[in-house]
């Protein structure tokens, strides 16, 4: 019988990448990094046999993570298929950040939210809040519904197809929160094969800057915020400059390569800002 490491060496072959290889070893096995290499018990016939049958399925820069019909989340192992974009890094920082700034939301929309993983993470860190998560995409719907049924959650979380806000709930929310896609239409061409070839475009193509579908969230937020309420996104590093141009008073926070990743409004600085804004407008109006 083969090893873990023997089945490693023969993904290696596979994969063009070692950590992808071993993501795929670890995937199959349900074993962590520190298993895959300590454990050297012999794997059983029926992973072999899917192993097998995955790297016959392989193609060329396919995301391991749609090979294995799994990907991680923070603490959470979500389904995707190509139906939905494989969640980043950048992401699970988007949502501890946000964490950070609010406290005990009641009510919270996901704007986008493919997989489920933001509407998850949140629903597990405000056990109180409830959440509702729209996708314009009813197959990325469908795909959140799996991973939301999995972790129980299906009686705080409701789904909603829609393009950006619910049209069918009423009120308001204490936090609206979004990875929007923010990738310029002409950039596209230019990714990676293992994204451009394989992750739907519809989560990628923000327009012809890159901003459309923010700059949307952003104007929209305001009417669908609570007084304290907060909006928080995922942006593209160029992007700031823009947001300032909606809402100067916009707060933004870097990733872990040191680039402009987050962007928080607050809606209490939307009204106060507004408001200064139209007296300011008053006054020189009336002295002109």
């Amino acid at each position: 019988m083969a090893t873990l490491q023997a089945l490693l060496q023969q993904a290696k072959q596979v994969f063009p990448d070692e950590a992808v290889a071993r993501f795929f070893v670890q995937g199959i096995a349900n074993k962590t990094r520190f298993e895959l290499y300590a454990d050297k018990s012999s794997v059983s016939q029926d992973i072999l046999d899917e192993a097998q049958k995955l790297l016959s399925a392989y193609k060329p820069n396919m995301p391991v993570q749609y090979l294995l019909h799994k990907t991680y989340f923070l603490s959470y192992e979500l389904y995707v298929d190509e139906r939905v974009m494989i969640p980043r890094f950048e992401t699970e920082d988007l949502v501890m950040k946000t964490a950070a700034r609010i406290k005990n939301p009641a009510a919270i929309l996901d704007i986008g939210t493919g997989s489920g993983a933001i509407a998850i993470a949140l629903a597990d860190i405000f056990p109180k809040a409830r959440i509702v998560a729209t996708d314009i995409s009813a197959d990325a719907i469908e795909v959140a519904k799996v991973n939301i049924n999995k972790y129980k959650f299906a009686d705080r979380i409701q789904l909603c197809p829609a393009d950006l806000f619910p049209n069918i709930i009423d009120g308001k929310f204490d936090l609206i929160i979004s990875n929007p896609p923010y990738i310029p239409d002409n950039e596209i061409k230019s990714l990676s094969p293992t994204v451009k070839d394989f992750e739907p475009l519809i989560a990628l193509d923000g327009g012809k800057q890159g901003f459309e579908v923010t700059a949307k969230i952003i104007k929209t937020a305001k009417e669908r915020l609570n007084p304290d309420g907060l909006l928080a996104l995922e942006i593209d590093p160029g992007q700031a400059g823009l947001i300032k141009s909606i809402v100067s008073w916009a707060e933004f926070e870097n990733d872990n390569q040191g680039l402009i990743r987050y962007a928080f409004i607050n809606h209490r600085e939307i009204i106060e800002k507004s408001s200064a804004f139209s007296a300011v407008s008053a006054v020189k109006n009336k002295g002109g």
